[in-house]
């Protein structure tokens, strides 16, 4: 009688499952011997551990509701363990939107319009003062415009929150990047 095991895997002689396993070590091996690091994980023997340098930005406040959703958004992916005690580096953005329409019926009426955000991040450094990284980053959502009001706000508010969530991933991104960098260059 063949007994089924979960995820439908007979047992681990399996010509399948040994493609995978050989397939898993060789990627490791691989990344292992090219000299990856993780760049937020822990890191071993000296390494530098970025999350601890991305945990002491301070994101300064962002002006307007966008700007408030935003900068909780940093918040939980810089300092997931709350304010920093000691920051060395300061955090700016500026927000900025525009929509335009997509989609319109004969009668030009606009049904689908797009949503961007674009936002200018600026690290400075607190010992020196010292802009040390500037950049622009934008994010794009599409949404629909309802008969109802109440459902076309509802879309633009989605759209907002989508392309602020990649704003922010885009911007701990940069962020961890340049701490990277920095560490490499120092070291």
């Amino acid at each position: 009688m063949h007994r089924r095991h979960p995820q439908g895997l007979s047992d681990a002689s399996s010509p399948i499952l040994r493609r995978r396993l050989l397939v898993a070590a060789g990627t490791a091996a691989a990344l292992a011997g090219c000299g990856f690091q993780p760049l937020y994980g822990e890191v071993s023997e000296g390494g530098r551990v970025v999350a601890d340098d991305l945990a002491a930005v301070r994101v300064a406040v962002v002006a307007d509701r966008p700007g408030q959703q935003l900068r909780n958004l940093l918040l939980e992916r810089l300092n997931p363990g709350g304010r920093p005690a000691e920051p060395t580096h300061r955090l700016t953005v500026d927000l900025d939107e525009s929509e335009g329409s997509l989609a319109t019926v004969d009668d030009g009426t606009v049904t689908r319009a797009r949503l961007v955000v674009t936002a200018k991040a600026r690290l400075i450094e607190l010992a020196s003062s010292e802009v040390v990284l500037e950049r622009r980053h934008r994010a794009t959502a599409s949404y629909n415009i309802q008969d109802d009001l109440f459902g076309s706000e509802v879309s633009v508010d989605s759209a907002r929150e989508r392309s602020l969530r990649d704003i922010s991933e885009q911007i701990r991104r940069e962020l961890a990047l340049y701490f990277q960098t920095r560490a490499e260059d120092v070291g």
